[in-house]
């Protein structure tokens, strides 16, 4: 997967040294950085750049050689942008981004792993739409005027695809070490990417079409819609690499995705670490922007919160910290 890097010759490998010992002293000390960047999209994308944040660990150095694991993150139909206010900025200049988005990559970048969001939905606003929010609101459930303007299942697995192309052709990025992570719509693109098979045909693709080592989805849709199949129960879905899927109880998208890792694991034998988050419902880690500091202990709902409650609060942050300790512990053994 990652690309063969050129080795040094013995004077180059010791200025290279004498610089990496004074990067290592001149950085100490520095923050996380989160910055905008622009890169290709990709094949046959309708689009020729997108855009993103990446997020890089403390003391970052560009020479070193497949030195860093990298994570793709893949917003939910929101955007990456709080509150949908594109170019939003915290206080201290940073990109302000969605709660769940920026505690993630600030967390990756925390454990020394680079983590880039891609901007699927700003590249793609046409000249004649004016209004940026409305165009970030493609959420089905959310009277989004524009829901389903940008595909989840193919616009979105490009981008997916065109975000790891970029990191792997930077020479400090480990390209055999890319992670993939993603939220509702862009989780749905998450569980097309790391398919064993194209939606449309139950063939497997090559080995070398597979380019991301391991998974993350959570909530995603897993409707007829997704594709593998005529219908969500007889779904020929799986993965072909390690992947996690964490998802509500509550979730009017639970019963499908449940259907589908059933398929996976009985008919294709196929592993999916599975979570079932009782008593939580969607986007149940998106109220907040702090990394947990504990786990609840248990992952069920005080007695007063039931899936018909408009308010699942309880729930939704045992969920919360259950799946995002349980995620990263994947995500770092699977990266390293």
């Amino acid at each position: 997967m990652a690309r063969t890097k050129s080795s040094s010759s013995p004077l180059t490998a010791l200025v290279a040294g004498i610089l990496v010992c004074v990067a290592s002293v001149s950085t100490r000390g520095q923050i996380i950085t989160a910055d905008r960047i622009s890169f290709p999209a990709g094949h046959g994308s309708r689009i020729r750049e997108l855009s993103g944040v990446i997020y890089k660990p403390r003391g970052y150095n560009a020479a070193l050689l497949n030195h860093y694991p990298a994570v793709v993150m893949m917003h939910g139909c929101s955007g990456i942008w709080s509150e949908r206010v594109v170019g939003a900025t915290n206080r201290d200049g940073t990109p302000n981004l969605q709660n769940n988005i920026d505690k993630w990559g600030k967390k990756l970048a925390e454990s020394n792993i680079v983590a880039l969001a891609v901007d699927s939905f700003t590249p793609r606003q046409p000249a004649s739409i004016t209004s940026s929010e409305e165009w970030q609101n493609q959420c089905i459930d959310n009277a989004g005027r524009y829901a389903g303007a940008v595909n989840p299942y193919t616009e979105r697995v490009q981008d997916a695809r065109a975000v790891w192309d970029y990191l792997n052709a930077m020479q400090e990025i480990d390209g055999s070490k890319i992670g993939l992570l993603g939220w509702s719509h862009g989780a749905q693109a998450v569980m097309v990417e790391v398919a064993e098979t194209d939606r449309l045909s139950n063939v497997s693709r090559p080995e070398s079409d597979h380019k991301f080592v391991c998974s993350v989805a959570f909530y995603p849709g897993c409707g007829v819609n997704l594709g593998f199949g005529p219908s969500v129960t007889k779904s020929f879905w799986r993965p072909f690499r390690p992947m996690q899927l964490h998802i509500g109880e509550c979730d009017p998208f639970y019963t499908n995705c449940v259907t589908r890792k059933n398929l996976a694991t009985i008919q294709y034998a196929k592993s999916i670490a599975f979570f079932a988050h009782a008593g939580a419902k969607h986007h149940f880690d998106a109220c907040s922007r702090t990394w947990p500091t504990s786990s609840c202990g248990h992952n069920s709902p005080e007695s007063d919160d039931t899936c018909s409650s408009p308010c699942n609060h309880n729930a939704d942050e045992c969920a919360m910290r259950a799946a995002d300790y349980s995620a990263l512990d994947f995500l770092l053994s699977a990266l390293r």
